[in-house]
């Protein structure tokens, strides 16, 4: 099976879920394929930002008086908005638990 970010985040949210206790060497094998892994994920936010971005320019552009604050909302509302806030949401639980692991890694 492929390791990728959504594979090792998912297999500790099985494990978080189902109430076993994560041995330290897990939570650093966990953190070193999410340090490597991260970039691609930071990858897709950078890219999902540039679309939120763009669709922003394109509302303010089609508006005869510049309205940031209801182009704000209607980005807001959007399908793209959202997968950036999901990519933003992703990359902060990964570098949480890279924390984690390191400071784990510390007093082991």
């Amino acid at each position: 099976m492929e390791r990728t970010a959504d594979t090792v985040l998912a297999d500790l949210k099985r494990l978080v879920e189902s109430k076993t206790p994560i041995d330290r060497r897990e939570w650093l094998d966990a953190a070193f394929y999410l340090v490597v892994l991260r970039i691609e994920q930071a990858r897709k936010f950078n890219s999902a930002f540039r679309a939120v971005a763009s669709k922003r320019l394109d509302i303010l552009k089609g508006q005869e008086k510049k309205n940031v604050a209801a182009a704000n909302v209607e980005i807001q509302a959007s399908i793209e908005y959202e997968d950036l806030k999901n990519q933003e949401d992703k990359l902060y639980s990964i570098d949480e638990l890279i924390r984690v692991a390191k400071k784990s890694a510390d007093e082991f």
